[in-house]
């Protein structure tokens, strides 16, 4: 059985079991006795990095993945990781291991690992003198908050919010400053509809959505940004894969927002809900929805992931 899909071992460790359990700078611990400092660089400057991991089950899916990700993030941001991948690992399956019990049987959880460079050693100080803050959190993810989406779709919209075309952050490294994100999602609240944000770069190619990675059908042709211009989604890796199985071509090109007139479908992807439909592109409804592409491609995400995730969503828990 590959680490990915290993099960969870028991810690031997005795810790209340009153709260969520969480991994938090060589301890396990209740979620309440978690204290970050104030002048952690991760709190204050948003200078870490940081990954969530699903499982599908009980059992996470693709860790693997998600922690080779984590440490390339890292490698990025130029934080010596405190800890080994298969340390992570570990530490990982310790922590759902304690929080499994928490959970129904329809239940499943979301594992965040954040890791920061640490405390500030002064006003204007360079090195952090403490070493980096790693924190592993657990929380509950339920399929059935996505159900209406798997069939009737979601909605998104350009902001006005642009990236740059080159030259800023790395897109592929999952840092914890998401502060495009938040702009573009606020700029959609007075709509009051279930709407997020269509990303795209100054000279109006398509990046992203919120935590999530877009695709479009046209004709036979699965089409998504090119892989330097955004995050490398586990899913979207999946996806992509999944794709070619099932005989799809797939081209990684820059897409603009003018040729989003012309497409057949589209839907996005991301760790909670796995693949989503998009119902309407700006003042573009798209037809049926999900179309075949999006269903066929679901489909077989079911079947590599074990789990049906559209009739998992309408299950009661």
């Amino acid at each position: 059985m590959s680490r990915a899909q290993r099960k969870p071992k028991r810690s031997a460790r005795d810790v209340s079991v009153g709260g969520w359990i969480a991994y938090w700078n060589g301890r396990l611990v209740p979620d309440e006795e978690i204290h970050i400092s104030p002048w952690d660089r991760g709190f204050v400057l948003g200078d870490a990095a940081y990954e969530v991991t699903r499982t599908y089950r009980h059992v996470p899916f693709h860790l693997d993945w998600h922690l080779d990700r984590l440490l390339s993030s890292l490698q990025y941001l130029q934080i010596d990781p405190p800890l080994t991948k298969e340390q992570l690992t570990d530490l990982t399956l310790t922590v759902l291991a304690r929080n499994i019990p928490r959970l129904g049987s329809q239940d499943d959880v979301s594992i965040t690992h954040r890791i920061t460079r640490g405390v500030f050693a002064g006003l204007f100080a360079g090195r952090p003198t403490t070493p980096p803050t790693v924190l592993i959190i657990c929380r509950p993810v339920t399929s059935a908050q996505f159900a209406t989406f798997y069939q009737s779709g979601i909605e998104l919209k350009t902001p006005s919010l642009r990236l740059p075309a080159a030259g800023g952050i790395e897109p592929r490294a999952k840092t914890q400053s998401r502060l495009h994100h938040v702009l573009g999602d606020v700029e959609m609240w007075p709509s009051g509809r279930d709407v997020l944000p269509l990303f795209a770069d100054v000279e109006g190619y398509v990046t992203e959505s919120v935590a999530s990675n877009v695709f479009f059908v046209k004709g036979n042709r699965l089409l998504t940004p090119p892989d330097h211009a955004v995050l490398g989604g586990v899913t979207r890796r999946l996806l992509l894969q999944l794709a070619e199985e099932i005989h799809l071509e797939v081209l990684r090109r820059p897409v603009h927002l003018a040729e989003l007139q012309g497409i057949d479908e589209a839907f996005i992807t991301g760790t909670s809900f796995a693949i989503l439909p998009v119902r309407r592109i700006n003042s573009r409804d798209l037809q049926p929805v999900p179309g075949p592409v999006t269903s066929a491609l679901t489909a077989a995400f079911g079947r590599h992931a074990g789990v049906d995730i559209v009739e998992r969503s309408r299950t009661p828990a």
